[in-house]
């Protein structure tokens, strides 16, 4: 009997082992990999790209001080003032190729004002590191088995808990990894089948056992679902094969579930309107497929299908977001945190190893019963900034295959929204869940960006989250309340 423990603990290494060193083969892999070929930065892109930003003085709503922001996590926390012109037209050729000539340049500086480029140009100076799209160095740490089994027991309940909700999964012909399970009620009701389908697009995580599908989606209350699941977007999952290059980019999601949708809509005379809920990566992939809908037209055998309305949870598919994301790529969690509690609380003191120790085992909270006086949200404001951000560090921004899909994958062209989603915001059909606190995405630019375009006494428009950070939507019963009357609204 004393044989047996360590028999098991010998077999528990031998598969540690044995799963670490797949690991670092899939990551050796990956970084030998050749880079997938990227088409060049279509005219449309290039042209909305700086004004999106705000950092186009030759366009309304440029501001200084947003402009600086966006440029220095551009340069991972370079102040756009120590840059040099050169740097900033060599980062912006990166972006919008031919459209980023002098004029481009120019309207950058102009936008920037007192913070605009005076940096050295001098040859010998090396230019400062920063953010582009297919570049960079692919970075992973190793996930315990421990964890990873842990994680694919809950993803197998969380299929089963489907099923008995009444979905049924399909397989995807052309993207073979993408699964969509639907739940399509067989009852001979006007109301039911005059009801839009709704698209649920999920983000990096837990996939299907994340809280959107096991609190927020049932509590909905919608018939007609279709869930769209990428089980490769699951925390510490490792390709079989090791091969990364197999990944679906965010135009193939996007390409293949506008076609399901069309051949869905045909074969079962379904209504030929959908609504949208994306949370986080997911809302990038309902970027790209709002537009594929709507340029999708009609196909041979096929349906055109019409975006009704749509519900993004802290939306990573705004331009102005895309080099704050980036921002753990390159910098340490240290240096990110205090930058980011700066921000979100002036005048507070450094980090401390106990107090980002503390701030990681007890989560903050996602929901307060009553509002916080100003000295209790600045606490929890910093508590969140910590945990997200060595949270976010060690299972997203090192896991291997999101690492694969941040600098490989993911096109700026592709997925950022270059008014299509605005143009569902300024019509009032589109909702947007912003949490104040995120430390992904710049939530008070876009807050003050959509609100003010949103129709008096709309349904859309955008939810505000105090305090609060990533991915606090999904456990909010108050979320689910006003998703619900905006779905539901004439």
């Amino acid at each position: 009997m004393k044989r047996i423990p360590r028999r098991v603990l010998g077999a528990y290494l031998l598969a540690e082992g044995t799963g670490f060193l797949h690991h670092c083969y899939a990551k050796r892999r990956a970084r030998q990999a050749p880079a997938p070929e990227r088409a060049p930065a279509d005219a449309e892109y290039g042209r909305k790209f700086l004004t999106m930003a705000r950092c186009d003085a030759r366009e309304g709503g440029a501001d200084a001080l947003t402009c600086a922001r966006f440029m220095r996590h551009a340069f991972f926390g370079t102040p756009p003032e120590a840059l040099s012109r050169e740097a900033v037209a060599s980062w912006l050729r990166s972006h919008l190729g031919e459209e980023a000539g002098d004029d481009a340049v120019s309207a950058v500086e102009a936008a920037l004002g007192p913070y605009a480029p005076r940096g050295s140009s001098s040859s010998s100076s090396t230019a400062p590191p920063a953010f582009v799209y297919g570049e960079g160095r692919v970075e992973a740490w190793y996930k315990p088995l421990l964890l990873r089994g842990y994680l694919e027991v809950q993803r197998q309940f969380a299929k089963k808990r489907l099923a008995a909700e009444g979905f049924r999964e399909f397989r995807d012909p052309e993207v073979p990894l993408l699964r969509y399970w639907v739940r399509r009620p067989e009852l001979e009701d006007e109301e039911v089948e005059a009801e839009p389908t709704l698209v649920v697009l999920h983000g990096y995580g837990r996939g299907l056992a994340s809280p959107l599908f096991e609190q927020m989606i049932p509590s909905l209350g919608r018939r007609s679902m279709i869930i769209v699941d990428c089980p490769w977007l699951m925390v510490t999952r490792v390709p079989t094969t090791g091969d990364l290059t197999n990944t679906p980019t965010v135009a193939q999601m996007a390409s293949a579930v506008s076609r399901f949708l069309s051949e869905r809509t045909a074969a079962e005379k379904l209504s030929n309107q959908v609504d949208l809920l994306a949370h986080s990566f997911g809302t990038a992939v309902a970027s790209a497929l709002a537009r594929e809908l709507e340029a999708a037209g009609d196909r041979d055998n096929a349906a055109e299908v019409h975006l009704r309305r749509a519900v993004l949870m802290d939306p990573m598919c705004f331009i102005p977001g895309i080099s704050k994301q980036a921002q753990l790529l390159r910098r340490t969690p240290r240096d990110l945190a205090t930058e980011l509690v700066a921000e979100a609380a002036p005048g507070s003191p450094g980090l401390s190893v106990g107090e980002v120790v503390k701030s990681i085992i007890n989560k903050p909270k996602p929901c307060f019963c009553e509002p916080l006086d100003e000295e209790a949200a600045a606490k929890e404001r910093r508590k969140w900034v910590i945990y997200q951000t060595y949270f976010f560090n060690y299972f997203i921004f090192r896991d291997l295959v999101y690492s694969w899909v941040n600098l490989r994958a993911l096109q700026g062209s592709e997925y950022l929204d270059r008014g299509l989603l605005r143009g569902l915001n300024k019509s009032g059909r589109l909702l947007t869940i912003l949490a104040e606190t995120d430390t992904m995405i710049p939530a008070p630019q876009l807050r003050e960006a959509l609100s003010g375009e949103v129709p008096a006494k709309s349904p859309g428009g955008v939810m505000w989250l105090p305090t609060v950070g990533h991915g606090a939507c999904q456990h909010r019963q108050d979320v689910v309340d006003r998703i619900s009357s905006f779905l539901a609204a004439a």
